[in-house]
């Protein structure tokens, strides 16, 4: 998407702020990106639902021959009214109402987390992985890394031997924004082997793809060139759960200026913090932010939410183009974890959320409204 001042400040005029947007062909460009990757190998990639559920976005994954990594209920039933081909369900601690919702949703794999977790699914008939946890640590930030040995995710391979007879595969997901593939080539060299021995037919091989948020990104062709060769020596089907890769960069956030206060420091307050984007405050994440419309000049300032927490923070310290109240502020890379983590607290609305396809914009989700958070609360006597 070219970012052009006149679009984005007729878009906010049109749909209001805080806003998200999404470009569809980009995530066109980085689905064909993610296939060039698998070619030769029996591989699928399910789109994991967790990084942006929104349903119009999962039609398009569902068009392009993309199925759906799914954790809850909700998740489930986006992707069945999407017409999704396939699922497979994740996450620990699952539950006897979530089993039976996506069985009786047609889904048809699942990833166990835990030896206990097997009984929950011994009498269904459908094809399931046990995760195992390989002790590699990756991933953009620690609450990201999900395959060392002090994560809650996955068993020892040892303990994956003892229920070999019970098991479709093996799988394995080490971390999320993992951007060098030193980790995979570890991971899935480990992972690979013991398939091997076991007999296994199917193998999850997770995702975690980094993006380019600041500097460094995972690259696909290198991906190709020293990894697939390690999956090529697995003959079985290969899952593929990607999220952030496919999303991310399709995704903008627009908020607008309320105010720059100047006490001690330069303040740059908007109509949307925490609630809307929470990475910068949970993982120290960096989002590229371009003011668009009245600015000033070059300073640094903190760029913060309207929310009665010191945490409620966008960008610490960040050189920028001091905006003037009303301005609007762009905020890139949001497409992944942006809307999907997205809260009321304090009591605000959540965003309202916008398609740009064939040059045109469509309105995707409606912004909340105060009377909608109401609506689920019994009348007071």
């Amino acid at each position: 998407m070219k970012l052009d001042e006149k679009f984005f400040a007729e878009i906010a005029e049109n749909y209001g702020t805080p806003l998200y947007i999404y470009d569809a062909d980009e995530i066109r460009t980085k689905v064909n990106s993610a296939k060039q990757v698998f070619t030769g190998l029996d591989a699928r990639i399910f789109f994991a639902l967790k990084a942006n559920s929104n349903p119009h976005i999962l039609k398009l994954f569902k068009d392009l021959g993309i199925n759906a990594d799914v954790v809850g209920p909700v998740e489930i039933e986006s992707a069945k009214r999407c017409g999704m081909a396939e699922m497979i369900l994740n996450g620990n601690g699952k539950t006897t109402s979530t089993r039976d919702y996506f069985l009786n949703s047609g889904g048809k794999l699942v990833s166990m987390d835990s030896l206990e977790e097997i009984g929950l699914w011994q009498k269904s008939r459908i094809t399931k992985f046990l995760r195992i946890n390989p002790d590699i640590y990756a991933g953009g930030h620690p609450n990201i890394s999900t395959g060392g040995r002090n994560h809650k995710f996955g068993v020892t391979p040892q303990e994956a031997e003892k229920v070999a007879d019970k098991l479709s595969g093996l799988h394995v997901h080490i971390g999320s924004q993992i951007t060098t593939t030193d980790p995979y080539e570890a991971a899935y060299s480990k992972v690979i082997q013991l398939s091997n021995r076991l007999g296994f037919s199917w193998l999850d091989i997770g995702g975690g793809w980094g993006i380019k948020y600041q500097e460094d990104e995972l690259d696909p062709i290198e991906f190709r060139r020293r990894v697939v060769p390690i999956l090529s020596n697995f003959k079985g089907k290969i899952v593929v759960e990607l999220g952030r890769f496919l999303v991310a960069t399709a995704g903008f956030l627009l908020l607008r200026v309320s105010e720059v206060k100047r006490a001690g420091k330069v303040f740059v307050v908007t109509d949307g913090g925490m609630n809307v984007l929470i990475r910068p405050a949970m993982y120290d994440a960096w989002h590229r932010i371009s003011t668009i419309g009245p600015k000033g000049k070059l300073g640094r300032c903190d760029v913060v939410g309207p929310l009665c927490e010191t945490g409620d923070v966008l960008a610490k310290d960040r050189e920028m183009e001091i905006p003037e109240p009303g301005a609007l502020l762009l905020i890139e890379n949001t497409g992944a974890y942006g809307f999907s983590m997205a809260s009321n607290y304090n009591g605000f609305p959540k965003p309202a959320e916008v398609m740009l396809e064939n040059g045109k914009t469509k309105l995707i989700r409606q912004r909340e409204t105060v009377e909608d958070l109401f609506r689920g609360i019994p009348p007071i006597l």
